[in-house]
């Protein structure tokens, strides 16, 4: 009788919390170009989510970076296939969470989450990717470019959202803040 209980409440507790919330998330914030100047907005959003790790930049996105992100991601992936990573870019950033995704892709590493800010042209999202965001604002200094799923990919989900800012203060926009919580949680 006492492992027919136990029996129970494990199989309870597994579809109370669901698959998804039973695995570690892995959370990288990606900058732009002179975001050690300029990048305030994930700053702020890193401060929302400490367990994420924060990429500034005192010219652009080193490849270094790209190189060290898809190693942590695939170790955990390997390690855990539950982990839930999310990679979350802006500007030049949003071009190279996408890059990420595509290499992490060719690892057969499941992404969680991408959310792509004022990325401009990133190219195109795997299917390995679960959900995506692509931010784009309105001002006189956005991209606006829409995000493109990869030929063949019918398994991301993929939603644009318009802001009602500039490029740079897309970032700190509270609406994309909100919006990523609730997609990477």
């Amino acid at each position: 009788m006492n492992r027919l209980l136990i029996a129970a409440l494990l199989a309870f507790s597994l579809f109370a919390i669901g698959p998804a919330e039973a695995g570690v998330k892995k959370v990288y914030l990606i900058n732009g170009l002179l975001s050690k100047v300029f990048g305030y907005g994930l700053t702020n959003l890193s401060k929302k989510m400490p367990y994420a790790r924060h990429f500034k930049f005192a010219g652009g996105v080193t490849q270094a970076t790209i190189d060290g992100i898809i190693a942590d991601a695939t170790r955990a992936y390997n390690a855990d296939s539950s982990v839930r990573i999310s990679l979350i870019g802006i500007s030049a950033g949003g071009k190279a969470i996408v890059k990420i995704a595509r290499a992490l892709n060719k690892k057969g590493v499941r992404v969680h989450y991408l959310g792509i800010v004022e990325g401009g042209n990133t190219g195109t999202i795997p299917a390995n990717v679960g959900k995506a965001d692509n931010f784009i604002c309105t001002g006189g200094s956005c991209s606006a470019t829409p995000a493109r799923l990869a030929p063949g990919n019918n398994i991301t989900r993929l939603k644009t959202i318009t802001l009602d800012t500039g490029h740079i203060d897309s970032g700190n926009h509270p609406t994309m803040h909100r919006r990523v919580m609730a997609q990477v949680n």
